[in-house]
């Protein structure tokens, strides 16, 4: 088994001139796993009616960006085959030590020990809080050693602000509320520095609604999910359509449980 790093391996995105909208859709892509191609047929076969040179230039540029995501995809195969070998010697190794491992082994530093972590923390977060804050941790320390040179600088933003947000979520779930509004804060600015994926905006400020409904302020929660239903629609997406912000009710004391508000 080969592990050196992608950069000892030579390993790099092509150098294909992909515009910024283009590169977004080959991360996009490689995150959801997906075979699919990145621009759909008939749109190629209507530039064909365009002419000669024109149409020559945009069947390459389709070229490119097929070429670029074809060997993104395989490369990430081959990094989520490796992650779960590593991570089967990193399980079996208290959190505070699985930490020091991975800040001091490059070999540990690539796309798949990460995506597979912050899946590991995402899954976790419901029935085990403390053990979801320490993969997404994990998980937050691989991302800030991925090597932008590799993946781009903005890649590497939108992973760190994955990881965060698993981090505010999980944080939430352990009822450290101000951990989890600050977790969140780091990722809407790394958010910011990212390749300005909708999709990517769309999912963190999803995530955001139940930390809002348990700091009981209501309405910037109905405020996000709105602006979250709305980012997916536009994405096609109609996973948070109707959706709302359930308030509780106050008890005989005239408090508010902000445990019981959810989305609903």
């Amino acid at each position: 088994m080969d592990e050196r790093t992608p950069r000892e391996r030579g390993e790099d995105l092509p150098d294909t001139e992909l515009t910024r909208q283009d590169a977004r859709e080959v991360v996009r892509r490689m995150l959801a796993r997906s075979p699919q191609r990145p621009f759909p047929q008939d749109h190629r076969h209507r530039l064909h009616l365009r002419g000669g040179d024109e149409a020559g230039r945009y069947d390459e540029t389709f070229r490119k960006v097929e070429l670029c995501l074809a060997e993104v995809q395989e490369r990430a195969r081959r990094e989520q085959r490796l992650a779960h070998d590593q991570w089967s010697s990193l399980e079996n190794h208290p959190p505070g030590r699985r930490l020091v491992m991975v800040l001091n082994d490059e070999r540990l530093h690539h796309w798949g020990l990460y995506d597979l972590i912050v899946e590991k923390s995402r899954e976790a977060a419901a029935d085990d809080a403390a053990a979801a804050v320490h993969l997404a941790v994990l998980a937050l320390a691989v991302a800030e050693r991925l090597d932008p040179q590799v993946y781009g600088t903005e890649r590497v933003a939108d992973f760190k602000t994955f990881a965060l947000a698993a981090l505010g979520d999980a944080r939430r779930h352990a009822g450290d509320l101000a951990g989890a509004r600050l977790a969140f804060s780091q990722a809407r600015i790394n958010l910011e520095m990212g390749t300005g994926d909708l999709l990517e905006e769309a999912n963190l400020l999803a995530a955001l609604v139940n930390l809002l409904c348990d700091l009981g302020e209501y309405e910037k929660a109905a405020e996000q999910l709105e602006r979250a239903t709305a980012l997916y629609r536009r994405l096609g997406d109609t996973r948070l359509e109707g959706f709302s912000i359930e308030r509780p009710e106050r008890d005989e004391t005239g408090e508010i449980d902000t445990q019981d508000a959810r989305l609903g």
